[in-house]
């Protein structure tokens, strides 16, 4: 299959996520990125951001997927460029993306039985051991502490640290601030997602808008399948789990596989540093 042909119209799955842009009235959006594997698209305000994504593409939960792998696809445009999105479609330059379906994106569900403070620590520990930059698991910690306390000025404190820091178009402290947000909905604290989601709404002009993008999906537990499986299996102490699905996140683009691994992990620490009683209950 090929896409480098003219005139023609492909099929497109689209994100739940990104309905709202895709079966809207016609807009324009500006092209931020073009890699081999993925298009994104500014097709709004700071944060809505559309990634186009071939096959063999890291599965973004807001992406709208296509059946062939990056080496059958020109998009035809660079960044810059404008191109028009809505009424279930997305124009590019003598072809036509035809949204047919949607698809599910992974998420991060509630766990039923959190693990025991044992394990949360065995786990914390051995996912530092890859984890960036160590003061990344520490500051983890201290945001996760703080938003599950209901302190606002240390989550605030937290944020102004980790959202931006960093290179890329997902910056280390994003990666990092996305880990908390899907830890936070496997425990089901959603006053702790609230504070945290306010605080970063408030301070995500300060990123990227496809960071920004992606943090929004985090807080409501929507991640690539393999985070959202990492952080799953962690909270559960499923060690099979955590064993298949740290080895894929740290494939993760350049740094960001462990920048979100040490999210993780600061997260688990803070867990594990809390008394039983109240470890479901703050």
């Amino acid at each position: 299959m090929t896409y480098r042909v003219r005139h023609s119209e492909v099929p497109g799955a689209g994100s739940p996520l990104s309905r709202a842009v895709l079966a809207g009235p016609p807009r324009q959006a500006l092209v931020l990125a073009s890699f081999p594997t993925a298009l994104y698209l500014l097709a709004g305000r700071h944060h809505e951001v559309l990634p186009v994504l071939a096959s063999d593409a890291l599965m973004l939960p807001t992406g709208t997927r296509l059946s062939a792998p990056g080496r059958d696809i020109v998009w035809g445009v660079g960044p810059g460029d404008s191109v028009t999105v809505g009424d279930a479609g997305i124009e590019l330059p003598g072809w036509r993306i035809q949204m047919v379906r949607e698809w599910r994106p992974a998420r991060v569900h509630t766990v039923s039985g959190l693990a025991h403070a044992g394990l949360l620590s065995e786990l914390a520990e051995s996912l530092s051991s890859h984890a960036g930059a160590p003061s990344l698991v520490d500051q983890a910690s201290a945001v996760c502490r703080a938003a599950r306390r209901g302190d606002d000025a240390g989550v605030s404190r937290g944020v102004r640290r980790l959202l931006g820091a960093g290179e890329g178009l997902t910056p280390s402290g994003d990666d990092v601030l996305c880990a908390v947000f899907l830890v936070l909905g496997g425990l089901g604290e959603a006053a702790a997602i609230a504070l945290l989601g306010a605080t970063v709404q408030e301070q995500w002009a300060h990123t990227t808008s496809l960071s920004a993008s992606l943090l929004e999906a985090a807080r409501s537990g929507y991640a690539v399948p393999q985070v959202a499986a990492l952080v799953g299996s962690c909270l559960r102490g499923n060690l099979a789990g955590v064993s298949e699905s740290l080895a894929s996140t740290l494939a993760i683009g350049h740094s960001s596989g462990r920048d979100l691994v040490a999210g993780v992990a600061g997260c688990l620490l803070e867990l594990a540093r809390t008394p039983a009683a109240e470890r479901g209950a703050l």
